[in-house]
């Protein structure tokens, strides 16, 4: 039998190492990135993202703390970048504890309470306790508009550690088809060169299937964030989603490239 015959019969097994490498590298990423709390961080924290989340969270207060009396006269109300991006850590991490209950809003009225009560120091006022009635009284409210503006993004990030084992779990068994299925194509082929020829043609097949799979995935969430998200959010997860989506873009591309020089530099092998 021919090695090209020999080729020609290993489709569907190639077929499905293609499948396995996709899932594998599909999720991979997806643990590094959209599960990534600090890579998440990285992508949140950029100067464009925290001026809108700074820009948003001002005029949210502007509704509340600001309302009150205690604290019309200070100015320190409004947030800095500085401010912004430790409330984004620390919100953050809360979100990838897997807790059940944000309180993102809490976070931005503690961070206002502290510095409400500097300002009200250098101004020789004693009124702490004040604060802490209006921060406390307000804390539910801001709660609930955090949330009702992220819309349904808050029920999928509540469960993150659970979706991060879920995706573990696949990713083993994957890869341990994705072992049992070389190892049965390189007994079979019973050369190593047209092996390795085999395997440059799975990751092409598999640079196709992840971007066909990617673009199913990019336009559903674009049009998630733009029929469900309050417009002052709306900005923010657009530049969260396509840094995330140009990472997916690269690690795809420098697949592909490396499967067509495996592809190429084995190709005589077929024959």
């Amino acid at each position: 039998m021919s090695k090209s015959l020999s080729y020609n019969r290993h489709g569907f097994t190639l077929i499905l190492l293609s499948i396995c490498l996709m899932v594998i590298v599909f999720l991979g990423i997806t643990l590094s990135t959209v599960l990534n709390s600090n890579y998440v961080k990285k992508v949140v924290s950029s100067d464009t993202n925290v001026t809108l989340i700074r820009n948003y969270t001002n005029q949210r207060l502007g509704r509340l703390v600001n309302s009150y009396s205690v604290s019309t006269d200070l100015s320190a109300v409004n947030l800095t970048n500085k401010d912004v991006r430790r409330i984004i850590n620390v919100s953050v991490d809360e979100v990838y504890d897997d807790d059940s209950q944000l309180t993102i809003g809490s976070n931005i009225l503690a961070t206002i309470s502290t510095k409400l009560k500097d300002q009200a120091n250098k101004y020789g006022l004693n009124i702490d306790s004040e604060i802490d009635t209006v921060i406390k009284s307000n804390e539910g409210i801001m709660n609930q508009i955090v949330n009702n503006d992220l819309g349904p993004i808050e029920t999928v990030i509540e469960r993150v550690q659970t979706i991060k084992r879920l995706i573990k779990t696949v990713m083993v068994i994957a890869a341990v088809l994705f072992v049992i299925l070389a190892l049965r194509l390189r007994a079979k082929v019973g050369s190593n060169m047209l092996f390795f020829h085999h395997l440059g043609t799975v990751g092409i097949c598999t640079s196709i299937l992840l971007a066909m799979l990617l673009g199913c995935t990019y336009f559903p969430l674009q049009d998630l964030i733009i029929n469900n998200i309050d417009y002052n959010v709306r900005d923010v997860l657009y530049n969260v989603l396509n840094g995330i989506f140009i990472s997916y873009i690269s690690i795809i591309f420098m697949v592909f490239i490396v499967s067509i020089l495996d592809w190429g530099s084995t190709v005589k092998y077929k024959y």
